[in-house]
């Protein structure tokens, strides 16, 4: 109960707090065993990263203290320059902290008496796991990276990897997302509880669906102290971009990662559809395939497939190599490649 009114204090503080003072942290989701370019805010339906670009633009407008990406793809490239991000394959955490892509490195002074005043389960579960503060993986120095990038009062993050630390996949250094008894590392813990307690942020966004957050290991209901998302979570207030169209897991982000979600529709889609030749041939093998009672008709669709299918150039992946000249062409006596 305290927790829970600590937030909403916390909801009521947002609202009453002057918008060019507010700070405003957005999580972009963190895509397990992918590349760096493809890891970067990953969402079913929504262009994540154009999202935030767009709404910096109308947090600006509103008065909101924040520097502006010209687009989804300039917030990309600056996340990638900065090597602002949770990677072990492509890059190093001297590497990211070279390119000033880590916020600050929080030594132990800072993370062990935050990790000591976790329930004792969740300090042994995560230890066993990860080892004791501050673990393996993005740790340099004896000190934790909090990677991500500033602008103005606000923060964009790349979610930090919720169960590996390293390079290699073979189960000895990465543990599977949905691992229902896999604790997160202590860079997770450590993240979010430097975005409460040292960077402040009034309200975090998590854009897109999904995040792991909602996914960590404890209770599907009701979350007791010992369950991972109430410890990541802490007291702060959570809006996340969900896909309207997965409401089943859109819940799970709200019991268990206490999430007021705003929803997005699907994105619009239309068929590619075919064109030229191509089309041509899907037409002429939609007509073959309904004269299969007219022999005579068919021969002679049977010829224009043919001379589709050269046209196309298609001919050249079916691994024919004669020659061929289309029906009509004129030159007497060449043979046609393909083959009645």
């Amino acid at each position: 109960m305290r927790e829970l009114a600590r937030r909403v204090k916390k909801w009521i503080a947002l609202a009453k707090k002057p918008v060019a003072e507010r700070r405003v942290a957005f999580i972009l989701n963190n895509n397990p065993c992918a590349g760096a370019e493809a890891s970067i805010g990953g969402g079913s339906n929504l262009d994540a990263p154009e999202s935030v670009a767009r709404i910096l633009k109308r947090m600006a407008d509103a008065g909101y203290n924040v520097t502006i990406p010209e687009s989804g793809r300039a917030l990309i490239d600056l996340i990638l320059a900065k090597k602002a991000m949770s990677e072990f394959r492509w890059t190093t955490v001297q590497d990211i902290v070279a390119n000033g892509g880590a916020l600050e490195l929080m030594d132990m002074a800072a993370y062990e008496p935050y990790f000591r005043t976790l329930p004792q389960g969740v300090q042994q579960r995560v230890s066993e796991t990860w080892g004791a503060p501050p673990g393996a993986g993005m740790v340099l120095d004896g000190r934790i990276l909090i990677t991500g990038i500033r602008l103005g009062n606000a923060t964009v993050h790349v979610q930090p990897k919720r169960g590996c630390f390293g390079a290699r996949c073979d189960g000895s250094v990465c543990k599977i997302l949905h691992d229902p008894k896999c604790p997160p590392p202590h860079q997770y813990l450590a993240t979010y509880y430097w975005l409460e307690h040292v960077q402040k942020a009034d309200v975090v966004v998590h854009v897109g669906t999904h995040g792991s957050l909602e996914f960590l290991p404890g209770k599907g209901v009701g979350l007791s102290q010992e369950c991972f998302p109430d410890v990541a979570a802490g007291t702060m207030p959570f809006l996340y971009i969900y896909n309207s169209d997965n409401p089943a897991e859109g819940t799970t982000a709200k019991r268990r990662g206490y999430a007021t979600l705003v929803d997005h529709m699907q994105a619009a889609l239309t068929s590619g559809g075919l064109y030229d030749n191509l089309e041509e041939i899907d037409n002429l093998l939609t007509q073959y395939e309904t004269t299969k009672n007219d022999p005579a008709r068919a021969h002679a669709l049977g010829h224009f497939l043919r001379d589709a299918i050269i046209r196309a150039n298609l001919y050249r992946d079916m691994h024919v190599t004669e020659g061929y000249t289309p029906s009509g062409a004129g030159r007497k006596g060449t043979r046609s490649p393909l083959k009645d």
